[in-house]
């Protein structure tokens, strides 16, 4: 993905654009992170397994309500629930204490103001409600060359900021080791005749994948 000071809407809707015009680059996500469910054609990196944790971690009930901030292309959430509003995921103007449950995959990195999205967490949810939240935090001090992607220190710490108890914070080693060996495909399929998309996550996995050893995988639960 592009650097942080040059994200937009605009650039990620190109980017949704060609993965949705992308029939390998999909059967990949599918044959290394999935099998998924027919129409979700996910876009980030967390496994099928990891998606079911994370369904799991949100604790739904029948007829409650999920707000799936950053969505991307709307699969995941779509898979999770069956209504939305688009909105800005710092300001959704959704109304406080309505939502059961909220999640973010793998996007709170790409937020610039990841204070911002976290209190609008807390302000939409309803009391005792869950965010379920996956990201990368880096491993200690941060090292000069590391992404701007890979910039969180400690979500957890960020969340209780935002007035969020923590549930659950877990480093998942198998879920990276997941993501390499899809980054780690996509680079060999890489070429001349490659799909955009797929050209797109190749070049993302040469950038990424040197820091590898620099990063955690986390899952966060918390609730209002």
């Amino acid at each position: 993905m592009p650097d942080d000071d040059v994200l937009s809407a605009e650039v990620f809707d190109e980017v949704f654009a060609r993965v949705a015009e992308a029939p390998h680059t999909n059967e990949l996500f599918d044959q290394v992170l999935g099998p998924f469910p027919a129409g979700v054609e996910p876009f980030s990196l967390v496994p099928r397994t990891g998606l079911d944790r994370v369904l799991a971690e949100l604790r739904l009930g029948p007829g409650e309500h999920l707000v799936d901030l950053c969505c991307g292309r709307g699969g995941i959430g779509l898979w999770f629930a069956s209504a939305f509003i688009v909105a800005d995921a710092a300001d959704t103007a959704l109304p406080a204490d309505t939502a059961d449950a909220v999640v973010c995959i793998d996007s709170l990195q790409f937020v610039p103001d990841k204070n911002a999205l976290l209190r609008e967490v807390a302000r939409v949810l309803r009391p005792g409600g869950r965010v379920v939240i996956t990201t990368w935090e880096r491993r200690g001090s941060e090292p000069a060359d590391l992404p701007a992607s890979y910039a969180i220190a400690d979500a957890g710490a960020l969340a209780e900021a935002a007035g969020l108890q923590v549930l659950l914070r877990e480093e998942r080693d198998d879920w990276q080791e997941q993501e390499q060996a899809f980054y780690q495909r996509v680079i060999a399929e890489d070429g001349d005749n490659a799909e955009p998309a797929l050209h797109l996550l190749a070049q993302e996995g040469r950038d990424l994948l040197p820091h590898a050893a620099s990063v955690r995988r986390l899952l966060l639960a918390a609730r209002r």
